[in-house]
């Protein structure tokens, strides 16, 4: 078990005028391997579940247990956590901060007072591993280098701890078609080498229900189910009831069978609804 999430609740500024309920008795299970999917409308709760799983959010109810860490101490071996749980929150790039981006690459291994040699094989096989040259980029600063590659850089600054789980908030925001492809590739490459686990939240139906194997819908602080992707986008009173939108793949699949043709309604996966048409025709 990865993560074990147990009746956790979380209320902003609680017991004042400003009090605000944002998390409800969460309780999740997400194992290693998975490529766990989190969605929700904007104030769903969803930032705030995640941010609980670095310690970022402390506990004030319920119970976190992650790789065997509980993050319910009073004291908590903070090194180990984010040696153990990575996370990159929306726009990444805004957090480089150093004069090169090797320097800022290494800031995370520096801190676990690493020694040189392993600070420098970390940070080589960390900018290695996010596609960059570091020959090329390693003594250049990161406020010179693409906005492509400064998320690249910054997500390797993570990726330079080596955690076995991924925290990803919004990875693709403000990329263009092409940009967005290229960071879910890169996520899914990561995952193969590094990181088994990724915990991804997301707005784009497509990009969660094409890469996640499981996707928890949140709702008003809630979660209210836990669904494999092609049976959540397969149930349209769940949709209905919480105003998800389907993938494109997926509604072109009910299109195609609300005129007659022999299609699952489900399917998120373009491979898959090609193939179905092709037995239609």
């Amino acid at each position: 078990m990865s993560i074990k999430i147990c009746n956790l609740n979380y209320t902003y500024n609680p017991k004042s005028i400003f009090e605000k309920v944002a998390l409800k008795d969460i309780n999740l299970e997400i194992e290693e391997g998975d490529f766990f999917g989190i969605i929700g409308h904007t104030g769903s709760g969803k930032s705030t579940l995640v941010n609980h799983l670095n310690a970022l959010t402390r506990i004030q109810s319920g119970e976190i247990i992650i790789r065997g860490i509980d993050l319910g101490q009073k004291k908590i071996d903070f090194r180990k956590l984010r040696s153990e749980v990575g996370m990159v929150f929306q726009y990444p790039e805004y957090q480089l901060f150093d004069e090169s981006v090797a320097k800022d690459v290494g800031f995370g291994p520096r801190n676990l007072k690493l020694g040189k040699y392993e600070i420098e094989k970390r940070v080589f096989e960390a900018i290695t591993l996010v596609g960059l040259n570091y020959d090329d980029i390693k003594d250049r600063s990161p406020f010179e280098i693409s906005g492509g590659q400064k998320r690249r850089a910054a997500i390797a600054g993570v990726l330079a701890m080596r955690p076995k789980i991924l925290i990803l908030d919004e990875p693709t925001a403000g990329l263009d078609p092409r940009g967005k492809k290229e960071i879910l590739d890169l996520i899914q490459d990561i995952k193969e080498k590094m990181c088994p686990t990724i915990v991804m939240i997301s707005h784009n139906m497509d990009e969660v229900a094409k890469h996640a194997n499981k996707i928890a819908v949140m709702h008003k602080g809630e979660v209210v189910c836990v669904k494999p992707p092609k049976e959540l986008f397969s149930e349209r009173e769940i949709l209905k009831q919480f105003n998800i939108s389907m993938p494109q793949v997926t509604q072109l699949a009910n299109e195609l069978a609300d005129k007659g043709f022999d299609i699952d309604r489900g399917i998120v996966c373009e491979e898959e609804l090609i193939e179905k048409i092709l037995l239609n025709v």
